[in-house]
């Protein structure tokens, strides 16, 4: 087991990738914190845990919020007496013409995808490091290196977390107890995907301009289990000199 006895946060763990990498670090032996705003999502991936015989607890937050996000890193302190691992998974989308966007859907999108990052890595790194070191992992995306139609808000947030995730590695490098790390998935079999998809078509785009501007045909979508694998991976001592890196996951989509 790569992860035993470690002690893993998940946000935004209640269904999709979030609850895909619970599963699979509880798998590898970890203590799992899954969190969600949504509480009987968050519940359902607790449950799934210890049906396949993990241990894992559930707090609710809603990462935008310092307060919340201050509560959840104190309640993996006091429920498992420390912190080794942290996914920021949470995330959410706004698929849409630039011109459309309001105000009020920036701040919002903004402040889970990109300042939800921040929050819980400001209070989870004091953590980690009193607990003897770890990795933090962020869910970054393909669209934090390239652009989509539509999806301005999501490539900003997204590319804000890959520089974000950069930044604070140069940070962190020095005292060699903590790394941190990102994944930039292109297009994960997600209900992310299939709501963009229908949006696209809303707009007269069409599935071919879907897939020639963001997804070539040839390129197959990547399934919640291979993020899995990877954030375990990244989480593990099997990448150890790893620090600072978006590791992407598109089958060669941005290759060429």
């Amino acid at each position: 087991m790569r992860l035993k006895d470690k002690i893993v946060l998940v946000t935004g763990a209640g269904n999709g990738i979030g609850r895909a990498i619970a599963l699979k670090m509880a798998r590898e032996g970890a203590r799992v914190l899954v969190s969600d705003i949504h509480v009987p999502s968050g519940e359902v991936t607790v449950e799934e845990i210890k049906k396949d015989g993990g241990e894992a607890r559930f707090c609710a937050a809603d990462v935008a919020k310092e307060i919340e996000v201050r509560n959840l890193l104190r309640f993996a302190e006091q429920t498992y007496g420390g912190l080794h691992v942290l996914v920021n998974n949470a995330g959410v989308e706004i698929v849409k013409p630039v011109t459309e966007v309001t105000e009020q859907e920036w701040d919002w999108l903004m402040g889970i995808n990109l300042k939800g990052v921040f929050l819980c890595t400001k209070h989870g790194l004091p953590l980690i490091e009193r607990s003897g070191g770890g990795s933090v992992v962020n869910l970054a995306s393909a669209a934090g290196i390239i652009g989509a139609a539509l999806w301005s808000l999501y490539c900003a947030s997204k590319g804000g977390v890959v520089l974000f995730t950069k930044a604070v590695a140069q940070e962190v490098k020095t005292a060699g107890k903590i790394r941190v790390n990102c994944i930039c998935p292109l297009f994960v079999d997600t209900g992310m995907a299939s709501r963009g998809l229908e949006v696209y078509k809303r707009y007269g785009f069409g599935e071919d301009v879907w897939e020639k501007s963001f997804v070539p045909r040839q390129v197959r979508l990547v399934t919640p289990e291979e993020v899995a694998n990877a954030a375990v991976f990244l989480a593990s001592d099997e990448s150890s000199p790893i620090n600072g890196h978006a590791l992407y996951l598109d089958n060669g989509g941005l290759a060429g």
